[in-house]
């Protein structure tokens, strides 16, 4: 019986050692041709952010503040604003959790449209 605890108790403890993950796909296209094509994931507050596709060549990245809104001004300064090109990735540490972030294909100082 004592055998029959343990083994479930290993059991539960290896299920509650997932790992927490978010990930954020931006696609946009004209004329069935990738314009921007960006994948963002955070793992265990390690974001990574891809670009895949970009008319430009490069992945425009702003980071948000949690407290700020892609949709609208931002009394806050962006967190970190940084391109990536095509096919490659950047790995970030140390964000915030629930930072917010927008992703354009030309440099932006805000994320949303004026």
């Amino acid at each position: 019986m004592r055998r029959i605890l343990l083994a479930a108790a290993a059991v539960l403890a290896i299920t509650g050692c997932e790992n927490s993950s978010n990930t954020s796909i931006t696609r946009t296209n004209a004329n069935g041709v990738d314009t921007l094509y960006s994948k963002s994931t955070v793992v265990d507050g390690v974001a990574r952010f891809e670009c895949i596709a970009s008319s430009s060549g490069q992945c425009h990245y702003l980071v948000l503040a949690p407290g700020c809104s892609t949709d609208a001004a931002c009394a806050t300064p962006p967190l970190r604003h940084f391109a990536v090109a095509v096919g490659r990735s950047e790995q970030v540490s140390g964000l915030p959790r629930d930072f917010r972030q927008c992703v354009s294909d030309v440099q932006k100082e805000q994320c949303h449209r004026d």
